[in-house]
């Protein structure tokens, strides 16, 4: 098939394009600020999603075979400073590309959020009414709804919940920002109260591309790893796949940073069912979703002199 990917530079998009590459499809790569040589992908064509005129003539001009979204602007933080920017991103651009979806008669894969939900009665079914708290949330809501309006018959809104895995600028994922926030001399602070079922970026990734070849399979469904698990112990856990001292991080609940970040959802979890009964990729817990993170290249000194063990990690070399 010729798959177009969007958002292709973030950390799920990176892994997503790897999982459609090692199946054999043709893969058409896009993101906002292109890239020449994107890792384990090659070149990234530059294209402005707000932009209606050039989105559309791009991909009438390719006419793929399948249309993948995983671009966003996914920090809340990020929507709050301008919000009517995100919007344009995150509902207006996925709708677009719903539309045009249909138009080519191509299937859609579009991803969403566990952060259309309030928290408070988890663990969520897909048949569950949505209660976001945020801005980003609410856009995401929204987003879902005039995707699955606009490609009825041929799409998927793919709900998943906190990434973990390796970014291609290495910076984006948790361990990541961890790592980076210790070696520039300060303690991240993680919450005890907060709780996710992390997923891998790779497992997501293969339950998409899986899903590009099924499409008997549509609507709205949930992913994740499975796990429950709070910020505080994955951040501890992350660590000690490290070997660092837990001691480096600082424990906290919600309530007392409620003027730092507002209203938090306290428990987003996630159940699995229909889809886990119908793929043949099954969720990837958190022991073996920590095998697979890396430590940035440019970390990797400071690694080897904080850590308490350092050979639990052998940083792998490029072949050529």
């Amino acid at each position: 098939m010729k798959i177009a990917l969007f958002g292709v530079t973030g950390l799920l998009g990176w892994a997503v394009g790897q999982a459609i590459l090692c199946r054999k499809h043709e893969l058409l790569t896009f993101s906002g600020k292109g890239a020449k040589d994107l890792e384990s992908i090659g070149s990234v064509t530059a294209l402005d999603l707000v932009d209606d005129e050039a989105l559309t003539r791009q991909l009438l001009d390719l006419w793929p075979d399948v249309i993948i979204n995983c671009a966003a602007i996914s920090s809340p933080d990020s929507v709050d400073a301008d919000p009517d920017y995100a919007r344009k991103v995150n509902v207006l651009a996925a709708e677009r590309l719903a539309q045009i979806s249909t138009h080519l008669g191509a299937r859609f894969i579009h991803v969403s959020t566990d952060m259309v939900f309030d928290g408070s009665a988890s663990p969520y079914r897909s048949t569950d009414a949505p209660a976001p708290v945020n801005e980003y949330g609410r856009q995401k809501l929204e987003a879902e709804k005039r995707v699955l309006e606009a490609c009825p018959e041929n799409a998927v809104v793919l709900r998943i919940t906190l990434i973990n895995g390796n970014s291609p600028t290495g910076a984006r994922s948790q361990h990541e920002k961890l790592l980076r926030s210790l070696a520039a001399g300060d303690k991240p602070t993680l919450f005890a109260d907060e709780f996710r079922e992390p997923c891998s970026a790779a497992n997501v990734a293969d339950v998409i591309a899986e899903l590009c070849e099924r499409p008997q399979l549509n609507g709205l469904f949930h992913w994740s790893g499975g796990e429950r698990i709070s910020r505080y112990d994955l951040g501890v856990m992350i660590f000690e796949r490290f070997g660092l001292s837990p001691d480096f991080i600082e424990k906290s609940v919600c309530a007392d940073f409620v003027e730092n970040f507002g209203e938090r959802p306290g428990e987003l979890c996630f159940v699995l069912e229909p889809l886990v009964g119908k793929l043949k990729t099954r969720p990837l817990g958190i022991a073996g979703q920590m095998q697979d993170l890396r430590v940035p290249d440019d970390l990797y000194n400071w690694f080897r002199e904080t850590s308490n063990d350092p050979d639990l990690y052998v940083r792998r070399f490029k072949t050529s």
